[in-house]
């Protein structure tokens, strides 16, 4: 009975120990959240895609790179790109234009855009997890102390507890929500730049 209630008593001491921690860190993804929501906001803002545009510019670079006139063709490479991440990854393109293995430091070019991509993904998709987990965390912790309250007669403690894991559990399930919204509208943003990637590689081979 003893060792039973000692295990029991490490077990509260563990869990009530990690309270403060979980609220820490909770606190800190939400901020990431709000962050990340204006930063995604503002790449929304700043996104266009001209698929015109960018078809017209590769095949027109393509002519010049035939005449060798590699200056005209990054040229036009660089005004055909129609936001941030495609003309950073055509302005990485045209300084292998000269080269003799352009096709093998394009389709490396393209690989090292989607692990860049896969790794931007990754924060939003680990904090998609982990918020709601550590939300869970904060619900379940304060429920002992609440119910100890409660058997004791202590209404103030049983109130202070549950509003803890309630607000907890509303904030993780917040962080959890907005990461998953980034996810899925970054995803397939990122796919549909990674097409035109490879349409330009393909055009410019």
């Amino acid at each position: 009975m003893d060792a039973s209630s000692g295990i029991i008593g490490a077990m509260f001491m563990i869990s009530n120990s990690l309270l403060y921690p979980v609220i820490i860190i909770l606190l800190g993804l939400v901020a990431w959240s709000l962050i990340s929501a204006g930063q995604f906001l503002s790449e929304y803002a700043s996104r266009s895609r001209d698929i015109t545009k960018l078809k017209a510019g590769c095949r027109n670079a393509h002519e010049h790179i035939q005449k060798q006139e590699y200056k005209k063709a990054a040229d036009v490479l660089n005004a055909s790109g129609s936001n941030d991440l495609l003309k950073n990854f055509i302005a990485d393109l045209v300084e292998s234009l000269r080269e003799s293995k352009f096709s093998v430091e394009a389709e490396k070019l393209l690989q090292d855009y989607e692990l860049r991509i896969t790794k931007e993904l990754e924060k939003a998709r680990l904090v998609a997890k982990l918020g709601p987990m550590f939300g869970l965390m904060g619900t379940l912790i304060p429920l002992g102390p609440a119910l100890m309250g409660l058997t004791s007669g202590d209404i103030q403690q049983l109130a202070t507890n549950m509003v803890v894991a309630f607000s907890t559990t509303v904030l993780g399930l917040l962080t959890g929500g907005i990461a998953y919204a980034i996810v899925v509208v970054k995803k397939r943003w990122y796919t549909q730049d990674l097409s035109d990637m490879e349409y330009v590689v393909e055009v410019l081979k």
